[in-house]
Protein backbone atom coordinates (compact mmCIF):
# COMPACT_ATOMS: atom_id res chain seq x y z
CA UNK A 1 0.00 0.00 0.00
CA UNK A 2 2.73 2.47 0.28
CA UNK A 3 3.57 2.59 -3.44
CA UNK A 4 0.06 3.52 -3.61
CA UNK A 5 0.99 7.21 -2.15
CA UNK A 6 4.33 7.24 -3.91
CA UNK A 7 2.04 6.07 -7.82
CA UNK A 8 -0.04 9.65 -7.02
CA UNK A 9 3.04 12.22 -6.20
CA UNK A 10 4.75 12.50 -9.69
CA UNK A 11 3.20 12.13 -13.32
CA UNK A 12 4.82 12.23 -16.50
CA UNK A 13 3.09 14.06 -18.99
CA UNK A 14 5.14 12.82 -22.51
CA UNK A 15 5.26 9.03 -20.74
CA UNK A 16 1.79 8.83 -22.04
CA UNK A 17 2.57 10.28 -25.31
CA UNK A 18 1.07 8.15 -27.85
CA UNK A 19 3.69 4.95 -28.50
CA UNK A 20 4.42 2.99 -31.68
CA UNK A 21 3.43 -0.66 -31.88
CA UNK A 22 5.42 -3.24 -34.06
CA UNK A 23 3.20 -4.03 -36.84
CA UNK A 24 2.71 -7.90 -36.55
CA UNK A 25 -0.01 -10.63 -35.76
CA UNK A 26 -0.33 -9.97 -32.53
CA UNK A 27 -1.85 -6.41 -32.11
CA UNK A 28 -3.02 -4.64 -29.46
CA UNK A 29 -5.51 -2.31 -31.13
CA UNK A 30 -6.86 -2.33 -34.98
CA UNK A 31 -8.58 0.25 -36.79
CA UNK A 32 -10.75 -1.04 -39.74
CA UNK A 33 -10.91 2.22 -41.20
CA UNK A 34 -7.90 2.75 -43.89
CA UNK A 35 -6.43 6.35 -44.43
CA UNK A 36 -7.74 8.38 -47.97
CA UNK A 37 -4.91 7.88 -50.21
CA UNK A 38 -4.65 11.97 -49.93
CA UNK A 39 -5.03 14.12 -46.69
CA UNK A 40 -5.74 17.95 -46.76
CA UNK A 41 -3.70 19.75 -44.38
CA UNK A 42 -6.91 20.07 -42.14
CA UNK A 43 -7.60 16.61 -42.49
CA UNK A 44 -4.42 15.54 -41.10
CA UNK A 45 -4.31 18.02 -38.16
CA UNK A 46 -8.17 16.57 -37.24
CA UNK A 47 -7.31 13.33 -37.04
CA UNK A 48 -3.93 14.04 -35.53
CA UNK A 49 -5.58 15.70 -33.01
CA UNK A 50 -8.23 12.68 -32.40
CA UNK A 51 -5.44 10.42 -32.32
CA UNK A 52 -4.23 12.22 -28.68
CA UNK A 53 -7.57 10.87 -27.74
CA UNK A 54 -8.32 7.40 -25.12
CA UNK A 55 -9.29 4.74 -27.53
CA UNK A 56 -7.10 6.23 -30.40
CA UNK A 57 -3.81 6.40 -30.24
CA UNK A 58 -2.53 3.36 -30.73
CA UNK A 59 -4.69 2.07 -33.74
CA UNK A 60 -4.14 4.28 -36.38
CA UNK A 61 -0.32 5.03 -35.38
CA UNK A 62 1.20 2.77 -37.81
CA UNK A 63 -1.38 3.80 -40.68
CA UNK A 64 -0.35 7.44 -39.77
CA UNK A 65 3.23 6.68 -40.22
CA UNK A 66 3.04 4.71 -43.48
CA UNK A 67 0.94 7.43 -45.16
CA UNK A 68 3.38 10.56 -44.22
CA UNK A 69 6.40 8.16 -45.10
CA UNK A 70 4.94 8.19 -48.38
CA UNK A 71 4.75 12.13 -48.51
CA UNK A 72 7.83 13.47 -46.63
CA UNK A 73 9.82 11.69 -49.21
CA UNK A 74 8.64 13.73 -52.14
CA UNK A 75 6.97 17.37 -49.99
CA UNK A 76 8.53 20.54 -49.15
CA UNK A 77 5.55 21.63 -47.21
CA UNK A 78 6.57 22.23 -43.30
CA UNK A 79 3.76 20.79 -42.54
CA UNK A 80 3.71 17.49 -43.63
CA UNK A 81 7.75 17.50 -42.39
CA UNK A 82 6.14 18.84 -38.72
CA UNK A 83 3.77 16.22 -38.50
CA UNK A 84 6.06 13.03 -39.71
CA UNK A 85 8.50 14.78 -36.65
CA UNK A 86 5.36 14.23 -34.58
CA UNK A 87 5.05 10.46 -35.29
CA UNK A 88 8.82 9.95 -34.76
CA UNK A 89 7.91 11.57 -31.23
CA UNK A 90 5.32 9.18 -30.36
CA UNK A 91 7.93 6.16 -31.24
CA UNK A 92 10.28 8.19 -28.70
CA UNK A 93 12.87 8.48 -32.14
CA UNK A 94 13.84 11.84 -30.61
CA UNK A 95 16.82 12.62 -32.81
CA UNK A 96 15.27 11.52 -35.97
CA UNK A 97 12.41 14.02 -35.39
CA UNK A 98 14.57 16.90 -34.06
CA UNK A 99 16.27 16.92 -37.51
CA UNK A 100 13.04 16.81 -39.52
CA UNK A 101 12.02 19.68 -36.80
CA UNK A 102 15.36 21.63 -38.49
CA UNK A 103 14.19 21.08 -41.79
CA UNK A 104 10.61 22.79 -41.35
CA UNK A 105 12.53 25.69 -39.50
CA UNK A 106 14.42 26.06 -42.91
CA UNK A 107 11.65 26.23 -44.73
CA UNK A 108 9.76 28.17 -42.05
CA UNK A 109 11.45 29.82 -39.51
CA UNK A 110 8.94 31.08 -37.07
CA UNK A 111 7.13 27.61 -37.58
CA UNK A 112 5.04 27.77 -33.52
CA UNK A 113 4.15 24.19 -33.36
CA UNK A 114 7.76 23.54 -34.26
CA UNK A 115 9.23 25.18 -32.13
CA UNK A 116 6.75 23.83 -29.18
CA UNK A 117 7.61 20.19 -30.32
CA UNK A 118 11.38 21.01 -30.28
CA UNK A 119 11.07 22.02 -26.29
CA UNK A 120 8.56 19.57 -25.39
CA UNK A 121 11.73 16.73 -26.88
CA UNK A 122 14.57 18.48 -25.60
CA UNK A 123 12.73 18.48 -22.22
CA UNK A 124 12.16 14.74 -22.54
CA UNK A 125 16.24 14.57 -22.76
CA UNK A 126 16.42 16.95 -19.89
CA UNK A 127 18.23 19.45 -22.08
CA UNK A 128 15.97 21.44 -20.15
CA UNK A 129 18.08 25.15 -20.27
CA UNK A 130 17.89 24.49 -24.43
CA UNK A 131 13.83 23.83 -24.05
CA UNK A 132 13.74 26.80 -22.34
CA UNK A 133 15.75 28.83 -24.75
CA UNK A 134 13.30 27.59 -27.90
CA UNK A 135 10.30 28.19 -25.94
CA UNK A 136 11.64 32.22 -25.41
CA UNK A 137 12.65 32.39 -28.89
CA UNK A 138 9.17 32.13 -30.10
CA UNK A 139 8.75 35.71 -28.44
CA UNK A 140 7.20 37.92 -31.05
CA UNK A 141 5.71 35.00 -33.18
CA UNK A 142 3.45 33.04 -31.25
CA UNK A 143 1.13 34.68 -28.12
CA UNK A 144 2.53 35.65 -24.46
CA UNK A 145 0.60 32.34 -23.05
CA UNK A 146 2.08 30.23 -25.27
CA UNK A 147 5.87 31.58 -24.71
CA UNK A 148 5.46 31.96 -21.25
CA UNK A 149 3.79 28.15 -20.50
CA UNK A 150 6.36 26.77 -22.66
CA UNK A 151 8.80 28.53 -20.81
CA UNK A 152 8.06 27.67 -17.23
CA UNK A 153 7.16 24.28 -17.73
CA UNK A 154 10.78 24.04 -19.05
CA UNK A 155 12.06 25.80 -15.65
CA UNK A 156 10.02 23.60 -13.74
CA UNK A 157 12.20 21.02 -14.27
CA UNK A 158 15.21 22.43 -12.98
CA UNK A 159 14.47 23.05 -9.30
CA UNK A 160 12.31 25.55 -9.31
CA UNK A 161 8.85 23.76 -9.88
CA UNK A 162 6.69 26.46 -7.01
CA UNK A 163 8.44 29.01 -8.10
CA UNK A 164 7.38 28.24 -11.95
CA UNK A 165 3.81 27.29 -10.62
CA UNK A 166 3.31 30.53 -9.15
CA UNK A 167 4.75 32.62 -12.27
CA UNK A 168 2.03 30.98 -14.81
CA UNK A 169 -0.75 31.36 -12.04
CA UNK A 170 0.19 35.15 -12.59
CA UNK A 171 -0.04 35.18 -16.01
CA UNK A 172 -2.79 32.64 -17.05
CA UNK A 173 -6.89 33.62 -16.73
CA UNK A 174 -8.41 30.50 -15.89
CA UNK A 175 -12.17 31.49 -17.81
CA UNK A 176 -9.84 32.03 -20.99
CA UNK A 177 -6.38 30.20 -20.84
CA UNK A 178 -5.80 27.29 -23.66
CA UNK A 179 -5.85 23.68 -23.10
CA UNK A 180 -2.42 23.27 -23.09
CA UNK A 181 -1.94 26.05 -20.40
CA UNK A 182 -4.15 24.60 -18.12
CA UNK A 183 -2.85 21.12 -18.94
CA UNK A 184 0.47 22.27 -17.24
CA UNK A 185 -0.52 24.19 -14.64
CA UNK A 186 -3.05 21.12 -13.21
CA UNK A 187 0.42 18.89 -13.76
CA UNK A 188 2.66 21.26 -11.68
CA UNK A 189 0.02 21.41 -9.33
CA UNK A 190 0.48 17.46 -8.86
CA UNK A 191 3.87 18.06 -8.33
CA UNK A 192 3.41 20.08 -5.45
CA UNK A 193 1.07 17.50 -4.10
CA UNK A 194 -1.83 19.90 -4.30
CA UNK A 195 -3.76 17.33 -6.26
CA UNK A 196 -6.87 18.88 -5.22
CA UNK A 197 -5.67 22.01 -7.81
CA UNK A 198 -5.04 20.12 -10.20
CA UNK A 199 -8.51 18.55 -9.94
CA UNK A 200 -10.02 22.12 -10.59
CA UNK A 201 -7.96 22.75 -13.05
CA UNK A 202 -9.57 20.32 -15.21
CA UNK A 203 -13.20 20.20 -13.83
CA UNK A 204 -14.50 21.64 -17.37
CA UNK A 205 -12.19 19.58 -19.34
CA UNK A 206 -14.27 17.05 -21.54
CA UNK A 207 -12.00 13.57 -21.05
CA UNK A 208 -13.38 11.62 -24.30
CA UNK A 209 -12.05 14.43 -26.23
CA UNK A 210 -9.06 15.13 -24.66
CA UNK A 211 -4.90 13.77 -24.38
CA UNK A 212 -4.50 10.89 -23.23
CA UNK A 213 -1.91 12.34 -21.03
CA UNK A 214 -4.59 14.54 -19.07
CA UNK A 215 -6.91 11.99 -19.03
CA UNK A 216 -4.23 10.55 -16.76
CA UNK A 217 -3.18 13.60 -14.78
CA UNK A 218 -7.47 13.82 -14.27
CA UNK A 219 -7.01 10.00 -12.94
CA UNK A 220 -3.93 10.24 -10.40
CA UNK A 221 -5.38 13.60 -9.01
CA UNK A 222 -8.48 11.43 -8.19
CA UNK A 223 -6.40 8.39 -7.09
CA UNK A 224 -4.34 11.10 -4.43
CA UNK A 225 -7.79 11.58 -3.45
CA UNK A 226 -9.03 8.78 -2.84
CA UNK A 227 -11.53 8.86 -5.44
CA UNK A 228 -11.55 5.50 -6.72
CA UNK A 229 -15.33 4.97 -7.32
CA UNK A 230 -15.13 8.33 -9.65
CA UNK A 231 -11.88 6.87 -11.35
CA UNK A 232 -13.46 3.81 -11.77
CA UNK A 233 -16.53 4.78 -12.93
CA UNK A 234 -15.08 7.77 -15.41
CA UNK A 235 -12.28 5.67 -17.40
CA UNK A 236 -14.60 3.16 -17.77
CA UNK A 237 -17.08 4.80 -19.62
CA UNK A 238 -15.01 6.57 -21.94
CA UNK A 239 -15.20 3.82 -24.63
CA UNK A 240 -17.62 1.12 -25.45
CA UNK A 241 -14.82 -1.33 -26.25
CA UNK A 242 -12.16 -1.39 -23.54
CA UNK A 243 -9.70 -3.86 -25.38
CA UNK A 244 -8.59 -0.14 -27.15
CA UNK A 245 -7.77 1.64 -24.36
CA UNK A 246 -3.89 2.53 -23.32
CA UNK A 247 -1.82 1.21 -20.68
CA UNK A 248 -1.84 4.06 -18.80
CA UNK A 249 -5.13 4.21 -18.58
CA UNK A 250 -5.91 0.73 -17.83
CA UNK A 251 -3.07 1.18 -15.24
CA UNK A 252 -5.17 3.69 -13.44
CA UNK A 253 -8.31 1.77 -13.33
CA UNK A 254 -6.34 -1.39 -11.89
CA UNK A 255 -5.08 0.69 -8.97
CA UNK A 256 -8.53 1.78 -8.27
CA UNK A 257 -9.83 -1.31 -7.97
CA UNK A 258 -7.00 -2.62 -6.24
CA UNK A 259 -7.27 -0.29 -3.27
CA UNK A 260 -10.75 -0.07 -3.58
CA UNK A 261 -11.43 -1.67 0.25
CA UNK A 262 -15.19 -2.96 -0.39
CA UNK A 263 -14.22 -4.55 -3.99
CA UNK A 264 -14.20 -7.99 -4.98
CA UNK A 265 -13.40 -7.42 -8.79
CA UNK A 266 -10.20 -8.20 -10.60
CA UNK A 267 -11.65 -7.02 -14.25
CA UNK A 268 -9.56 -4.45 -15.00
CA UNK A 269 -6.40 -5.47 -12.99
CA UNK A 270 -6.62 -8.78 -15.25
CA UNK A 271 -7.21 -6.68 -18.65
CA UNK A 272 -3.88 -4.93 -17.57
CA UNK A 273 -2.18 -8.17 -17.09
CA UNK A 274 -2.56 -9.44 -20.07
CA UNK A 275 -1.72 -6.01 -21.60
CA UNK A 276 1.57 -6.11 -19.64
CA UNK A 277 3.03 -9.97 -20.69
CA UNK A 278 2.54 -8.54 -23.93
CA UNK A 279 4.50 -5.82 -23.29
CA UNK A 280 7.32 -7.66 -21.96
CA UNK A 281 7.31 -10.40 -24.72
CA UNK A 282 8.21 -7.49 -27.14
CA UNK A 283 10.18 -5.54 -24.73
CA UNK A 284 8.32 -2.69 -25.60
CA UNK A 285 10.22 0.25 -24.52
CA UNK A 286 7.52 2.70 -25.19
CA UNK A 287 5.72 1.36 -21.97
CA UNK A 288 8.54 1.68 -19.90
CA UNK A 289 7.24 3.90 -17.49
CA UNK A 290 3.33 2.08 -17.30
CA UNK A 291 5.37 -1.50 -16.76
CA UNK A 292 7.58 0.27 -13.62
CA UNK A 293 4.63 1.48 -12.01
CA UNK A 294 2.45 -2.43 -12.54
CA UNK A 295 5.44 -3.83 -10.55
CA UNK A 296 5.32 -0.77 -8.03
CA UNK A 297 1.33 -0.63 -7.12
CA UNK A 298 -0.21 -3.83 -8.55
CA UNK A 299 2.29 -7.16 -9.24
CA UNK A 300 4.78 -5.62 -6.60
CA UNK A 301 8.08 -7.04 -7.75
CA UNK A 302 10.84 -4.89 -7.28
CA UNK A 303 13.59 -6.66 -9.50
CA UNK A 304 11.44 -5.86 -12.27
CA UNK A 305 10.21 -2.14 -11.22
CA UNK A 306 13.86 -1.56 -11.37
CA UNK A 307 14.38 -2.88 -14.66
CA UNK A 308 11.43 -1.38 -16.18
CA UNK A 309 12.46 2.05 -14.07
CA UNK A 310 15.94 2.00 -15.35
CA UNK A 311 14.79 1.70 -18.38
CA UNK A 312 12.55 4.21 -18.70
CA UNK A 313 15.05 6.48 -17.63
CA UNK A 314 17.55 5.88 -20.53
CA UNK A 315 14.51 7.48 -23.14
CA UNK A 316 12.90 10.18 -20.77
CA UNK A 317 14.43 12.45 -18.06
CA UNK A 318 12.14 14.78 -16.95
CA UNK A 319 11.20 15.31 -12.96
CA UNK A 320 8.79 12.10 -12.70
CA UNK A 321 10.85 10.42 -14.67
CA UNK A 322 14.06 11.00 -12.01
CA UNK A 323 11.47 10.11 -9.06
CA UNK A 324 10.30 6.82 -10.35
CA UNK A 325 14.05 5.66 -10.66
CA UNK A 326 14.48 6.95 -7.23
CA UNK A 327 11.50 4.89 -5.88
CA UNK A 328 12.28 1.87 -7.58
CA UNK A 329 15.74 1.60 -6.24
CA UNK A 330 14.63 2.57 -2.95
CA UNK A 331 12.40 -0.36 -2.71
CA UNK A 332 12.92 -2.11 0.48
Amino acid sequence: MKYLIWSFIFVNTFAHAEPYIPNDNDVIATSSTPLAATLTLQELATLFEQTQYAGQTESKQGLLKRYLEQQVNTSHDPEILYYYARVLQREHQFDEALAFLARVKELSPHHVNAALLTANILMVQGKFDDAKSECLNLIGHASIETVTTCSLDAQSQTGKLEESFQALKKIARKETMSLNTRHVLAEMAFRLNKPEQTIDYLETVNLKNSPVSLVVLWADAHLAMNNLDTVLSTLSALLDDSANLEDAILLRLAQAEKYKVDNQSNKWRLKLKERIVLRELRQDLFHASDLAWYYLTIEENQSKARYWANINWKHAKMDSDKQLLKLANDID
